[in-house]
């Protein structure tokens, strides 16, 4: 007597290896994904494990679903999966480390497939009819977990920004922050009322080609300032605005690094224009701490650059915040001289201010400026002759050095 040939297996049979079977296979893959990925090691909240499991589950399900029914795989059937990855979003796992947890479970289903189909006559067929299902289904499923993801983490980046804007906004007004997401950016930047603070602006002198440079150049800039995590780094429209706590740090911001920063970002064709402010006491002198540094960054050529309050001196600053007045009480002469050789290369502007650096002696500006002591002389003479000011004299000498900073380029247009 002979037996009944095996009946040939189908998608049916393959989606029930992966039913029957979803909560031992999901529980395999989040031991897989805690082998494989750090991120997920260290998680100890068993809630979000459990949501893992949930989710790989679920997964498992929908699978079936679409083996059982032998179709393709939708976006409804898949639509399980954007919850699962927008709480992955928010509670800081990363995206490399999410798709990482996501193939792993779709390779654990497959490896259940094939080593279901080994096992029997006639189940390579099915197993391999189920394949292009299969696929569709993980493909499908791992390009809606990416975009949930982003979409996620794109919205908790635009919440986090308005927060950070209107904590900036209440400490430049001098407000407290009032308990809650404000506050609690706050304490993360380390500003609490007691500690002294320095900040940055920046803003971009071209126009820039890609509409995401500011954020990536307010990255780096950030970097350079100090630690990350004693930062409020803030973008408002095409500003930059950083603030840095101080409580740990002695002195003032360091510059070099903050100079390193806009030269590689002009390099990737962001330049930027850069004032940093001095160290102030408190959080409730921010306000007077923008203020120094967005007058700083209209002393800077077109070209941008960085000018930090701390390396200024006392006559520069002062020419910066110099009114109308100011220039119209300069005496005309001294406005004309000043306008014609800047006009026309400057070497008596430069005269006169080596002149000065070097406290009025002229032997030494002249070995400064390269040029003979008596081609100095010459120099200093005819400056006294077109201004009619006596070099030798303090009070003279001041006001033409004024004179300089204000209409030779030096300083803010008045």
């Amino acid at each position: 007597m002979t037996g009944r040939p095996a009946q040939a297996a189908t998608l049916s049979d393959v989606a029930e290896v992966v039913t029957v079977q979803r909560h031992s296979l999901a529980q395999a893959s989040l031991a897989a994904m805690r082998a494989e990925i750090p991120g997920y090691a260290a998680i100890t909240d068993e809630a979000l494990l459990d949501d893992v499991v949930t989710h790989v589950r679920k997964g498992n399900d929908a699978l079936g679903l679409s083996l059982a029914e032998a179709r393709p795989a939708g976006d409804e059937d898949v639509a399980f999966v954007r919850p699962h990855a927008a709480r992955r979003a928010r509670l800081g796992v990363s995206l490399v480390d999410f798709m990482h947890a996501v193939r792993i479970a779709h390779h654990t289903v497959w490896e259940a497939i094939a080593k279901w189909a080994v096992c029997g006559p006639g189940r390579g067929d099915s197993a391999l009819e189920a394949a292009g299902l299969v696929m569709e289904f993980f493909n499908r499923a791992s390009t809606v977990a990416a975009q949930a993801y982003l979409e996620a983490e794109q919205l908790l980046a635009a919440e986090g920004d308005r927060v950070r804007r209107d904590l900036l906004e209440d400490l430049l007004a001098g407000r407290e922050p009032a308990p809650g997401p404000r506050l609690s950016a706050a304490t993360k930047a380390g500003l609490s009322p007691d500690t002294p603070c320095a900040v940055v602006t920046a803003v971009p002198v071209a126009p820039l080609a890609d509409e995401y440079g500011l954020r990536s150049a307010a990255a780096l800039l950030g970097r350079a300032v100090g630690d990350p995590d004693r930062l409020l780094t803030v973008l408002r429209q095409d500003e930059i605005v950083i603030v840095r706590a101080l409580r740990d740090t002695a002195g003032e911001l360091p510059t070099e690094p903050v100079r390193s920063a806009r030269r590689a970002l002009a390099d990737l064709g962001v330049p930027l224009a850069i004032g940093i402010s001095t160290r102030h006491a408190t959080v409730a002198d921010l306000g007077k701490a923008y203020h120094e540094a967005v007058t700083l960054m209209g002393t800077l050529p077109r070209s941008g650059g960085v000018v930090s309050l701390s390396e200024l001196r006392v006559l520069d600053y002062l020419t910066l915040r110099a009114d109308e007045t100011v220039a119209r009480i300069i005496p005309a002469r001294m406005r004309e001289f000043v306008t014609e050789d800047a006009g026309a290369g400057g070497s008596l502007i430069r005269t006169v201010e080596c002149f000065a650096d070097n406290d009025l002696n002229v032997k030494a500006a002249a070995r400064e400026l390269g040029v003979h002591i008596n081609t100095a002389h010459h120099r200093l003479a005819r400056v006294e002759e077109r201004t009619g000011c006596s070099l030798r004299r303090l009070v003279d000498l001041q006001e033409l050095l004024i004179a300089i900073k204000l209409f030779a380029g030096a300083g803010p247009a008045v």
